[in-house]
């Protein structure tokens, strides 16, 4: 799936409008591919079938007009009452085709949508991508924004476009054969010479719709950049009130509302900003479109006002041309009717298309750091003169060498700052930039055991065991094992369990996941801060009863850290660094002895 992507990142350029749609096509051409192919052809081709032939429907209904005004004209009541008897089936037919070009692009769209948006999602949170992003440097502003509601707006639209631009072109090709055949030539007189002007009626539409659409796109150039600012603008909005719901418990406390409220603000007033340059720009086409609006209908009346007149043309002539005028306006003027549309699209695909990239370039672009990621033979973690330093290359944490065997316990204490971060993640391999290296014994299985476990809504057993690889006997166990029997009953209820638990009861329930895991390594920061020191004592030594193998690191000063470690090593910060602790000779952490430095 990403080798698609990559290859999108290494193909866009500078975006341009042609370009934004070249590299949307290529990214989501694929749901004609594949597995995906006999469904996407499916309602690819019902569609298109159905809107032929309501275009033939409608010219059928503009000969209707010519035949019915014309028997008006002629008084002819039993050609009339034919034509009347005539019509409803002509109506019945065209509602059943709309009918199916409801169902077929609505079906189509949401098929095509769900591909789209489990591809970029699929790459997104594979590999933990959606965290490297941040990391990297590339992730553009609010992804998940772009994947739920950027991947709609940039998907349904293209099948109308479609929709609209096919029947457009067999529009078009179908009435300017009317306008040729009932407009015929007009034949002009002036200052003593006569000339002839062949197929008027399609010159005349021509060169108006041509004149139109010419000046709504000069006008109207501004306008996808415009809306894709206002696009960027609401998401900025929705991320700072996500934010404020998100980080509530620490401004309520902090009391720190009045910040929020102001930052909330200047982000509201910046959207409202780009709101209005967007409004006076669709102001200004507006001027155009009701004036063309105006204008159609009557044009096609004075120009065929003199052959009416001189009886060249009969009264359901008229009425045809009229129709058949404002049918090719209508399908030359596709452009000026959607412009508003394609410039939201344009400005969507945009973004769409920029976590594309980013996505590939993520996986091909340089990380600025030399950390080796290697399998140990022997079944140790072996941390190598690892130096972990930010993306502008200052220095986290230097030259951190450990080897731990299978069944050790290291606490790492001390000044750590934001090294002890990066040592995480660099054990996780999530870290790219610094120098050294990591082994980890081979398809070795790494749990993370964060200080405030992040639970996502659903069942407390989903939450516990998210594979669902466990039995319910086995799930209801584990939570016993740590202390939430008085969970078991609730297991399978649906709640905001990250709201309902508490601190110590979040770190009881990471403990019990993590030993269904069964990791072979565990890493655990302050993963016990919040439980006292006996209980924490009693959870830790559980844990190691149950997976003696497991070989654990212990980062901070959570109770019951120090009294389980067979191996402690000390940290110390010095002009914003963390070191070992003490001038001794630099020697394998592994062989620092109980209460060592």
């Amino acid at each position: 799936m990403l080798k698609a992507l990559d290859q999108h990142a290494r193909d866009t350029g500078l975006p341009s409008d042609w370009q934004v749609a070249k590299s949307f096509a290529r990214l989501t051409g694929g749901f004609w591919r594949g597995a995906s192919a006999g469904k996407a052809w499916f309602w690819s081709i019902s569609l298109a079938s159905a809107i032929i032939l309501a275009v033939f429907a409608n010219v059928t209904v503009n000969r209707w007009n010519g035949w019915f005004f014309d028997a008006l004209e002629k008084k002819d009541g039993e050609s009339a009452l034919i034509a009347m008897a005539v019509f409803p089936v002509l109506v019945l037919i065209a509602a059943g085709l709309g009918v199916v070009i409801l169902v077929s692009r609505e079906t189509f769209q949401v098929h095509w949508r769900a591909w789209v948006t489990a591809r970029l999602a699929d790459g997104w949170i594979g590999e933990r991508r959606f965290y490297r992003l941040g990391l990297s440097g590339y992730e553009p502003a609010n992804p998940e924004y772009r994947i739920a509601d950027d991947v709609r707006w940039a998907t349904e639209p293209v099948v109308d476009f479609a929709i609209g631009l096919l029947s457009a072109v067999i529009t078009a090709i179908t009435f300017i054969g009317i306008l040729w055949s009932i407009g015929g030539s007009l034949t002009v007189s002036a200052g003593g010479t006569t000339f002839e002007i062949p197929a008027y009626m399609v010159l005349a539409a021509i060169v108006y719709a041509v004149l139109v659409s010419s000046l709504i796109t000069w006008v109207g150039r501004p306008l996808p950049r415009l809306i894709a600012a206002r696009n960027e603008g609401e998401a900025r909005l929705r991320f700072s009130l996500m934010r404020i719901r998100d980080h509530g418990e620490t401004i309520a406390l902090s009391r720190s509302e009045t910040g929020e409220r102001r930052a909330v603000a200047a982000t509201y007033d910046n959207l409202v900003g780009r709101w209005l340059a967007m409004i006076r720009q669709r102001g200004r086409l507006t001027w155009i479109t009701n004036g063309s609006g105006a204008l159609v209908p009557v044009v096609p009346l004075l120009l065929a006002a003199p052959k009416y007149l001189s009886g060249e043309m009969s009264l359901g002539d008229v009425v045809q041309v009229a129709a058949a005028f404002v049918a090719v306006q209508n399908a030359f003027n596709w452009v000026l009717d959607n412009f508003m549309r394609i410039a939201e699209w344009l400005a969507s695909a945009r973004r769409v298309n920029e976590l594309a990239v980013a996505l590939g370039a993520l996986d091909h672009g340089h990380s600025g750091g030399e950390i080796a990621v290697e399998t140990s033979a022997d079944g140790c973690l072996r941390l190598g003169d690892l130096t972990l330093t930010d993306r502008d290359g200052r220095t986290l944490l230097a030259d951190f060498a450990v080897e731990l065997p299978p069944g050790a316990t290291l606490h790492v204490a001390g000044e750590l700052g934001h090294g002890k971060a990066a040592l995480i993640q660099a054990v996780a391999g999530l870290w790219p930039w610094g120098r050294g290296s990591v082994a980890l014994p081979a398809e070795a299985r790494l749990a993370v055991l964060p200080q405030k476990l992040h639970l996502s809504e659903g069942s407390l057993r989903a939450a516990l065991d998210p594979a669902g690889d466990h039995s319910v006997e086995a799930a209801k166990e584990a939570l016993r094992s740590y202390g939430l029997a008085g969970l078991v009953p609730q297991m399978d209820q649906p709640r905001d369990w990250d709201k309902a638990l508490t601190t110590g009861d979040r770190q009881r329930l990471a403990l019990a996941r993590a030993e269904l895991a069964n990791p072979d390594i565990l890493v655990l920061d302050e993963a016990t801060s919040g439980l006292e020191t006996e209980a924490a004592l009693e959870l830790l030594a559980h844990i190691r009863a149950t997976r003696p193998q497991a070989i654990m690191l212990l980062i901070g000063q959570s109770p019951g850290f120090a009294e389980v470690s067979c191996r402690h090593l000390t940290m110390r910060r010095a002009g914003g660094v963390a070191r070992i602790a003490g001038g001794e000779p630099a020697r394998p952490a592994a062989l620092v002895e109980a209460g060592g430095g």
